[in-house]
């Protein structure tokens, strides 16, 4: 057996790599989500695509032309299918997250909020669990701040609070830090009667110290306790400097 030195150049990138393998294992939570949408706007405009065809291909056998109803069905079944291809779209666009930079463009907290509540609550109502954005008391903050970083670091504060065995939660909330620009996920109540979470094949537990990992691989700063987890949200990249013109 190789003794393995602490300044072992093979290493030198091993935090990296476990960071990024919590950041797959975070995703990979969200990817049946984003499968079921698109495989299921998929075989909507189908099926639309089919009624379509055949509604038209009867019009033509009568030799009398489309009739003004006719038309019209015709025309709202053109409407449907392109809401389903811009449904789609959106789906197609979240994939941009599985990139390993992501999204870099600063977006509001409260929109981050939203698309990861997008891609988690499938999973979590499958137990009858609720995950919810805001409180009565407190909307969720707009403060622009870079994705990519919040999605994961929100995805993983969800999935592990939501999988946790003693106690199931019967929600996760996420609300507003109280301190600075950023967002709180914590725990709520008990579900007696939920099932446990069933963990992936060859897929290790998520923790708050993967998480934390995660952070510290992100530049993003990370608090947790009991119940909760804190995140900073992290400043946007400065922009590029301008190439001065030509003499």
């Amino acid at each position: 057996m190789t003794k393995t030195q602490p300044d072992d150049p093979h290493l030198a990138h091993a935090a990296a790599w476990s960071a990024l393998g919590v950041q797959h294992a975070i995703l990979a939570r969200a990817m049946p989500v984003v499968r079921h949408d698109l495989a299921g706007m998929l075989t909507i405009m189908r099926m639309g695509t089919v009624v379509l065809r055949r509604r038209v291909a009867a019009e033509a056998s009568s030799g009398a032309g489309p009739s003004a109803a006719a038309g019209e069905s015709i025309a709202t079944q053109l409407d449907q299918l392109e809401e389903h291809l811009a449904s789609l779209s959106d789906s197609a666009r979240r994939l941009r997250h599985w990139d390993l930079g992501g999204p870099a463009k600063p977006e509001p907290l409260a929109a981050t909020a939203e698309l990861a509540h997008a891609l988690a609550y499938p999973l979590l109502a499958m137990r009858g669990l609720e995950l919810a954005l805001g409180s009565p008391e407190q909307s969720l903050p707009s403060a622009p701040a870079p994705q990519q970083p919040m999605l994961c670091l929100l995805l993983g504060a969800i999935h592990i609070l939501a999988e946790d065995p003693d106690p199931i939660p019967a929600c996760v909330r996420v609300v507003a830090a109280p301190e600075g620009p950023g967002l709180r996920v914590q725990a709520e109540g008990q579900a007696a009667d939920a099932p446990p979470a069933t963990p992936a094949p060859g897929m290790p537990v998520l923790d708050a110290a993967a998480l934390e990992r995660l952070a510290r691989h992100l530049g993003v700063g990370l608090r947790h306790g009991p119940g909760w987890f804190e995140i900073e949200a992290p400043a946007a990249a400065p922009a590029p400097a301008a190439v001065p013109p030509l003499p």
